[in-house]
């Protein structure tokens, strides 16, 4: 440093800097480097399979029963067992019977079946309903397999619930339910 206080640079710094920026240089250029870009290969692929699709289906029945004073239910089981409980009487000589569903899709692939929470239904005379609710099916945790051929079935079964008094009429209602592949 000179006694001004300013420092002066020893000879030839400045082709030393200069020296080492311009080299330094060289190593970043893309020539230094290759190229930036890069590509490569990826494989896809996709799986068809059948339409998962109902074939057939019969009705779920909860047959003839008479209502009493105090509320009741009639349960039909999916697998074809019906029972009542409070007032509700049963008639022997129309017992009703579960839903059964046909299906057909993709050999040996497992699906899922989502059931509605309940539906209403409707008296054919005046405005009366019942509530359909606790919907069963004969598979194990609403899933089934189809065979090696494709097909499947499987029963739908529900509780109807039966008001003291409950007016008489013929009821009937629709619901849906939706099958899914896994």
């Amino acid at each position: 440093m000179s006694s001004t206080g300013s420092w002066r640079r020893p000879v030839g710094y400045a082709r030393r800097v200069l020296g080492i920026l311009s080299g330094s240089s060289l190593l970043a250029s893309p020539s230094a480097f290759g190229q930036f870009t890069a590509s490569g290969t990826v494989n896809s692929s996709a799986v068809l399979v059948r339409t998962l699709s109902v074939s057939s289906t019969t009705p779920l029945d909860f047959g003839t029963f008479a209502p009493g004073a105090t509320p009741g239910t009639v349960v039909m089981s999916a697998g074809g067992t019906r029972t009542a409980t409070g007032g509700v009487t049963l008639v022997t000589s129309s017992a009703g019977s579960p839903s059964t569903i046909s299906l057909t899709g993709t050999p040996s692939t497992t699906y899922t079946v989502s059931l509605p929470t309940s539906v209403l239904l409707t008296a054919n005379t005046g405005n009366a309903t019942m509530t359909l609710n606790g919907f069963t099916t004969t598979l194990t945790g609403l899933q089934g397999t189809l065979s090696t051929a494709g097909i499947g079935a499987f029963g739908i079964g529900g509780t109807l619930a039966v008001s003291g008094s409950q007016a008489i009429a013929t009821y009937t209602g629709t619901f849906t339910f939706t099958l899914n592949y896994n």
